[in-house]
């Protein structure tokens, strides 16, 4: 006798069952439910039980559009190995949604389906029968949006393999870690947000996406995220006092003076050239650090934000701004290290800086930037739709087309 059953689980139920699996997707979390719902979304845990265990389960969001709602599922469902299991999780999840109202339910999977080195050249394909599994449910495949294009591509690094944190350093690309020991003579300190500097977070990720025209979040969203997510959120800010960094570089500026001075006094020339040339650099970076202090005065400045999840088997790098007069302090680098070595630390073995442009596209500096961390390229899976409603479904897009005339 077949004791599976379709079954509709609590949220905490459903986070039980996740947080034992080594395949965690943070938007298939009782964590995102709880965002979906702060956002005025509705959710839904459904599951599969055999004998009173959890062998499959997924989320699905609500949101309401024109004749009803769209369902949702972000990130691949907890399938089972069993075709059969996930038939019945689906043909479940399906029933329930119709009642809802529900005309199409639309999986975005983000399942790895191949990667690549740093030079796009291939380096393993994977999940290749993923098309076939989701079309055995019924499902099609379904269109990205613009905001899922800039995730098809993305770039990642595994941090198992390393005797210490400083064997990861040494692993990154010699720019990258050159530009880091450089921007760590800096006074910049690196720390987590609290709830009250969501505010700032936001300014600094506004800034940006104003510049490199991408859309951002309002303020209530990134408030609801940091309730919904807890520890499992930390939004991270680079500051700098360039009043304290102005009179740091004034003593070395002092020092090297008094080096050339003594270099001069033994006759060392090439030591002259050198120190020479620190000299000028360090005249350079004064002038700057002047004119800021004369703008901000003496207070702690914010140079760059960012805001990563943290599931115990990965780091997920979403937004993030930085200031582009602050660009020399080179800040998103500090920040970037900070949480690869928080993530080290905490044995979390994927680091995920996610997306990049696809190679087609002239625009890599995003990816420029993130190689220098040394990792690989990944392509994502796409979207796959199954209609609840297909006559209404049919209706609605009839209108579609009819209004746009």
């Amino acid at each position: 006798m077949d004791s599976r059953q379709f079954v509709a689980v609590s949220a905490d139920e459903f986070e039980s069952f996740v947080d034992k699996r080594d395949d965690m997707h943070f938007q298939q979390t009782k964590n995102f439910g709880e965002l979906q719902t702060a956002l005025g979304h509705q959710a839904y845990y459904f599951a599969v039980k055999n004998q009173d265990k959890i062998v499959a389960a997924i989320l699905v969001t609500l949101a309401k559009i024109k004749f009803g709602y769209l369902a949702e599922a972000h990130g691949n469902p907890y399938f089972s190995e069993d075709h059969m299991t996930n038939q019945m999780l689906i043909s479940g999840a399906k029933k329930v949604l119709k009642k809802q109202g529900v005309l199409t339910l639309v999986v975005h999977s983000n399942v790895v389906q191949a990667t690549y080195d740093d030079n796009w050249e291939k380096t393993a394909e994977l999940n290749q029968d993923l098309d076939k599994d989701y079309q055995a449910l019924g499902f099609t495949p379904s269109k990205l949006s613009d905001f899922e294009k800039g995730f098809n591509y993305n770039y990642s690094k595994t941090l198992t393999g390393y005797e210490n944190f400083g064997k990861v350093e040494k692993s990154y690309k010699k720019n990258g870690l050159q530009t880091i020991k450089k921007a760590r003579k800096l006074g910049i300190q690196v720390y987590e947000a609290r709830f009250e500097e969501l505010a700032d977070f936001k300014k600094v990720v506004d800034e940006a996406g104003e510049r490199r025209n991408f859309s951002t979040r309002d303020l209530a969203y990134y408030e609801a995220v940091y309730q919904a997510y807890g520890d499992r959120v930390k939004f991270i800010l680079a500051k700098l006092n360039f009043n304290s960094e102005l009179m740091a570089n004034q003593i070395e500026l002092d020092n090297i003076q008094a080096e050339i001075k003594q270099a001069q006094e033994q006759n060392k020339h090439k030591s002259l050239d050198t120190l020479r040339q620190r000299v000028s650099r360090l005249v350079k970076f004064q002038t700057d650090l002047t004119e800021f202090v004369r703008i901000y005065g003496d207070q702690d400045v914010i140079l760059s934000a960012a805001q990563f999840f943290v599931m115990p088997n990965e780091v997920i790098y979403m937004f993030s701004g930085m200031y582009d007069e602050f660009r020399e302090f080179s800040a998103p680098f500090m920040i970037q290290d900070y949480m690869l070595k928080y993530a080290y630390a905490h044995q979390i073995e994927h680091y995920q800086f996610m997306g990049v442009n696809a190679p087609d596209n002239p625009d890599q500096g995003v990816l420029k930037f993130k190689q220098n961390f040394k990792g690989y390229i990944w392509q994502s899976s796409g979207n796959y739709e199954l209609v609840i409603k297909p006559i209404l479904k049919k209706i609605t897009e009839l209108l579609k087309v009819i209004l746009k005339r």
